[in-house]
């Protein structure tokens, strides 16, 4: 597991505005409990829905180390969180003006990410397409330090 240090303290926005009760719910069940132990499901859906129909940037980087790390981990469950997806999440979360130990933390990870899914294109992965990647790539070529 990766050092989640700069994102430990870190929670959703307060009062958490969110388009579903459902989603309320799955976050204060969330916030109650061990990262471990959150479910595939509940990580893809805030994921997801993350600054859209929940929350806000704050959110977001709530749960994108989560997310990553249960990828990282060979989590190959179906997520709906794409490349295309990520990268504008990332944008209007407003990435470039996180703390540096944050953004780092996230570039480590995201490079990771990516080279998780490229091999599983090489193993024979239908559903990941390197192809998909390129503009994460892009976004991570110009995020160099």
């Amino acid at each position: 597991m990766i050092d989640l240090g700069p994102f430990a303290a870190l929670r959703p926005e307060t009062p958490l505005e969110a388009a579903r009760g459902e989603d309320r719910e799955r976050v204060a069940r969330m916030l109650a409990t061990d990262p471990a132990l959150w479910s595939n499901e509940d990580i893809d859906i805030v994921m997801f829905r993350a600054q859209t129909t929940i929350g806000g940037p704050e959110t977001f980087k709530w749960i994108l180390p989560a997310f990553l790390d249960r990828t990282l981990a060979g989590e190959t469950w179906g997520w709906m969180t794409d490349t295309e997806i990520l990268v504008n999440k990332l944008d209007h979360a407003g990435f470039d003006t996180w703390p540096t130990d944050q953004r780092e933390t996230a570039r480590f990870m995201l490079i990771g990410w990516l080279a998780r899914r490229s091999a599983y294109s090489a193993e024979g992965d239908d559903t990941s397409d390197p192809g998909d990647d390129l503009a994460l790539r892009k976004w991570l070529e110009a995020r160099k330090t």
